[in-house]
């Protein structure tokens, strides 16, 4: 059985945050930019856990998931969302930097 889980995060450094933020987008849908839902096996989220586990500093970085329970089950009704949707930012074009 798969669960709805919503991950949120706050990481001090920019590279641990580009992989946190990495490892989430291989696990689920961004919400907000450090917020993901993730629909996942009690496997899957050992495994989403232990890579950021990995990454994070638990010393200085905070990581929450609140687990709103089975996907087609009251976690269907559980997710609203007002406003403009999340978009990802445009890709460069090949070779381009971005400063």
């Amino acid at each position: 059985m798969r669960n709805t889980l919503i991950v949120a995060y706050d990481v001090v450094d920019n590279k641990r945050r580009t992989k946190a933020h990495k490892i989430l987008k291989g696990h689920g849908d961004a919400l907000q930019y450090s917020v993901f839902r993730c629909d996942l096996s009690p496997a899957e989220r050992v495994v989403m856990q232990a890579k950021l586990w990995d990454v994070l500093n638990l010393k200085d970085d905070r990581l929450v998931v609140l687990d709103l329970g089975p996907q087609e089950g009251r976690a269907k009704l559980a997710i609203e969302s007002w406003g403009k949707p999340l978009e990802e930012p445009l890709a460069a074009p090949s070779g381009a930097i971005i400063l």
